[in-house]
């Protein structure tokens, strides 16, 4: 298969050295029976080894007080604010304001997640979540090929025995984005993302401006400075010729 075959119909991500390419093709019917199968078992080795179950866990959590009334009055508070700071970059023109404006939608962003972080850290340990994972590594392990076509690993214990831990979790991250309909560079897409690359190329053109500006200027000087050169040499006098002392003559 051609790599310009595969590029036409299917989506890639670079490896880790940024210039390998890697496909993901759609998961087949057996596929998606195969991962299904591994999240049951993965499911039932997490009850026989008494790990927490997403139902346990939310009982936990309420009981302890880290989630209750007071913790979702805040995830509603904390979402209000995103999205008043996101409506007023929005509304913004001035991109010096939005320079400043992106940085309190992130920063608002990043609150609202680590806020989230308290329900969401732990229900990341539970057996729903573990079997979730080991389902998602499954149909890693099926739908990314290489250029030709080939499968990356041939097995999902092939995959589990990926020396580049690092191709293994991207791999497996891209292809999450896959199945959720995300692009890969969805966190690019964000208004303050936007927002910061319209004040980036602003700043550059007037980067540009700046210096083409002191180029011509340099280059204006450089002209001049030649004119001027020839007229100096031209009102040059000549140096007067030293006379040679005279000679004693002897009496």
């Amino acid at each position: 298969m051609a790599e310009k075959e595969v590029v036409e119909n299917k989506r890639f991500f670079l490896g880790t050295d940024e210039e390998t390419k890697y496909y993901i093709e759609a998961p087949t019917a057996e596929d998606i029976r195969g991962a299904d199968w591994q999240y049951s078992k993965t499911y039932t080795q997490c009850l026989i080894q008494d790990i927490t179950t997403s139902a346990e866990m939310v009982d936990i959590l309420t009981r302890r007080g880290i989630i209750g009334p007071d913790f979702e009055m805040r995830v509603n508070e904390l979402s209000q604010n995103l999205a008043n700071e996101i409506a007023a970059l929005d509304a913004c023109t001035d991109l010096d304001t939005k320079r400043e404006l992106s940085i309190k939608v992130a920063q608002a962003r990043e609150e609202l997640f680590q806020w989230n972080q308290r329900l969401n850290g732990p229900m990341n340990n539970t057996a729903e979540q573990i079997s979730d994972d080991a389902r998602l590594e499954y149909l890693t392990s099926c739908i990314v090929v290489d250029a030709d076509g080939n499968k990356v690993w041939e097995s999902y214990d092939v995959y589990l025995k990926e020396k580049s831990q690092a191709l293994a979790l991207r791999a497996r991250f891209e292809v999450m984005l896959f199945l959720q309909g995300l692009d890969s560079d969805f966190l690019e897409q964000t208004p303050e993302a936007q927002a910061m690359k319209e004040v980036e190329s602003d700043v550059l053109k007037k980067a540009e401006a700046v210096l083409k500006a002191a180029d011509a200027v340099a280059e204006e000087e450089a002209e001049e400075a030649e004119d001027v050169a020839p007229k100096a040499k031209a009102k040059k006098k000549p140096a007067a010729k030293k006379r040679a002392p005279k000679k004693k003559v002897d009496k």
